[in-house]
């Protein structure tokens, strides 16, 4: 049909805590994408994403990074994977669509930009929540033109809630995997998501402060957090980070489609300028600036939001490179790993950037 986009044929590896999953709904929601192909090694993640595919999964990840017809590799695996398959997906030509977390380290990050570097190929970091909602894009862009002039101060509160008797451990075993693996508790996994955009807002802070809880049981039997706090130092203000996941006593039972809905994230963000105050709570039906409601529909009137996706494609062909390419992924994997050389000296000021790339907690 003319002027239809062209489709990319793009192949899955992964299904870690069932992103393959999100990401196979996400992309066959794509015009522009073609899901071909999928692997997951994980015998208890391998139904799942072949349900979601509609299709029996490849013999390996290897087969789908080799088949030549395959043009872009999506990866939505264990964190500490992500370096190894990003180099083979990037030797052999393909771009890649690189669902969050990024890296267990800032080790293994920089070994991804270096091979989407030297390979020359694209790379997008699919980062969802706060980015990927046409109001926070829509906010970012505001940000970033002047609109609201000079930051004096943002906050943000971002975490999934859940009902007591939640079995975390049962439905997503791998959030309780040691930092090895994993790259941290919900600082990694739910805190990524905030870092990213803060990061998108103001830039690389000077310095970082950050503290770690583990007052639910099933992070604090594993010794990782399901909470965390970050301040960032900004020089002229100071940036607020409270990023994980709660269980809460007013919550009923609830299962995994349940702890999915937006209705039970918590997700607020105060941003103070000199002259302008913003209130921005994404999944809610309105906005306050300086005061006033602001109707999601009047907000985002003509404006047109562009997806991940979508942003890596552009690239391919020619476009501007992705909000969130390899660049912006590695200094938040740098400022993740820098609060959390802070949360284990007891809150102490860690100043960016960093040189050692190792993960202080494994």
């Amino acid at each position: 049909m003319p002027g239809s986009p062209k489709r990319y044929r793009v192949g899955l590896i992964g299904n870690c805590c069932t992103h393959g999953e999100f990401v196979t709904a996400a992309l066959q929601a794509e015009p522009g994408a073609q899901l071909v192909a999928g692997w997951e090694g994980d015998v208890r993640r391998r139904p799942g994403l072949e349900a979601a595919m509609g299709m029996a999964l490849a013999a390996s990840g290897q087969a789908i990074i080799e088949d030549p017809s395959v043009e872009i590799v999506a990866l939505a695996c264990s964190p500490h994977e992500k370096a190894d398959w990003a180099e083979a997906a990037a030797a052999a030509g393909k771009h890649i669509f690189l669902n969050k977390p990024f890296a267990e380290s800032l080790d293994s990050a920089r070994r991804i930009a270096g091979a989407v570097d030297a390979a020359g190929v694209q790379l997008v970091h699919d980062i969802g929540i706060h980015r990927a909602h046409p109001v926070t894009a829509k906010l970012l862009e505001e940000v970033r033109r002047g609109v609201y002039g000079n930051p004096v101060g943002y906050f943000n509160a971002w975490s999934m809630t859940f009902s007591h008797d939640f079995a975390l451990g049962e439905y997503w075993p791998e959030r309780l995997a040691s930092p090895s693996e994993s790259g941290g508790g919900e600082l990694t996994n739910m805190g990524c998501y905030a870092i990213d955009y803060m990061l998108a807002l103001f830039g690389v802070p000077l310095s970082v402060q950050a503290r770690k809880s583990e007052f639910w049981g099933f992070y604090s039997r594993v010794g990782v957090e399901n909470f965390g706090q970050i301040v960032a130092d900004y020089g002229a203000f100071y940036a607020l980070l409270n990023a994980g996941k709660q269980p809460l006593k007013s919550l009923e039972k609830m299962d995994v489609a349940g702890a999915l809905q937006p209705r039970n994230w918590h997700n607020v963000m105060e941003l103070q300028f000199e002259g302008h105050n913003i209130t921005a709570m994404p999944y809610s039906e309105f906005l306050l600036r300086d005061g006033e409601q602001i109707a999601v529909a009047e907000y985002l009137a003509g404006y047109e939001f562009r997806s991940a996706f979508r942003q890596l494609t552009d690239a391919i062909e020619g476009g501007p490179a992705p909000e969130s390419d390899s660049r912006v992924a590695v200094e938040g994997v740098e400022l993740l790993m820098a609060a959390y050389r802070s949360a284990e000296a007891d809150g102490a000021p860690v100043k960016l950037p960093l040189e050692d790339g190792s993960n202080p907690l494994v």
